[in-house]
């Protein structure tokens, strides 16, 4: 069983595609439910974590 160094660990809870992935989920299921308010604020988070060099 390999070890989990810190660096490994870090790159990994700091890789952009879990949180990208669970705001674009969050943004189509608050469409498709016509959650207007959460749906905007959905995307003003993936646009915030994108400006922000995150990505």
């Amino acid at each position: 069983m390999p070890q989990l160094t810190a660096g490994r660990l870090r790159r990994g809870l700091t890789e952009p595609l879990l949180p990208v992935a669970v705001l674009a989920l969050l943004a189509v299921a608050a469409a498709a439910l016509d959650a207007t308010v959460l749906c905007w604020a959905a995307v003003g988070a993936l646009a915030g974590f994108a400006l922000s060099g995150s990505v």
